[in-house]
C-alpha cells in the first residue's frame, strides 16, 4: 500500500494504493529518454517521489528511485478499514542509476503485472508516461513539488490484522 499526499490536495488529505499478489513478471528494456526524464523530474521535485497523471490510459504514475508504479483510477480496493486506488504495473530497474555506462544506456528492468490483462496497457505505458511527463516538464518547470511520504505495501492483510 502508498499513502500518499498528491500535490493537488490539501497537506492533510491522504490517497492510498495497494499492490495486489503479483500475477507474473518479466525482465524488459526501458528506453533511456524515459528513465532520464522520471529522473530529472523526481530530483526536481525535491521529494522521494513524484505523481504523473496519464489521462489518455487514466492511470496514475508514482515514480521514486527505484521503482515506477502505474495505479489505474478507476479500480479500488479495501483493506481492513481503509480503501485505495490498485497498483497494475510496476517497473524495477535491474540496476541503479550510477552503474549505467552513460545517459544513453537504456535501462533493463522487471516489469510486474498485478493482474492478467496488463500486457496492452504495459505497451501502451512505453510511450504515454513519456508524453505525460513530457507534458510535466513543460508546464512546471521550476514548480514540482510533493511534500508527503510514501510506503508500498501488499494488499494482502499482515499477520497482525489477522
Amino acid at each position: 500500500m502508498i499513502n500518499a499526499t498528491l500535490h493537488n490536495m490539501t497537506a492533510h488529505d491522504t490517497q492510498s494504493f495497494f499492490t495486489p499478489d503479483e500475477f507474473s513478471h518479466e525482465n524488459t528494456r526501458l528506453v533511456s529518454q524515459t528513465y532520464n526524464l522520471a529522473h530529472v523530474l523526481l530530483n526536481r521535485s525535491k521529494s522521494d517521489h513524484l505523481f504523473i497523471p496519464i489521462r489518455s490510459l487514466q492511470y496514475l504514475a508514482i515514480i521514486e528511485k527505484a521503482a515506477f508504479w502505474f495505479v489505474d483510477s478507476l479500480a479500488y480496493a479495501v483493506r481492513g478499514e481503509e480503501g485505495g486506488r490498485l497498483i497494475r504495473i510496476s517497473w524495477h530497474p535491474l540496476i541503479s542509476a550510477n552503474q549505467r555506462e552513460g545517459l544513453t544506456q537504456h535501462m533493463d528492468c522487471r516489469v510486474v503485472f498485478y493482474g492478467e490483462d496488463m500486457r496492452e496497457v504495459q505497451s501502451r505505458l512505453n510511450s504515454e508516461f513519456y508524453q505525460a511527463m513530457l507534458q510535466i516538464d513543460q508546464r512546471h518547470r521550476d514548480s514540482l513539488a510533493t511534500d508527503c511520504k510514501v510506503s508500498i505495501l501488499s494488499l494482502k492483510p499482515t499477520s497482525e490484522q489477522g
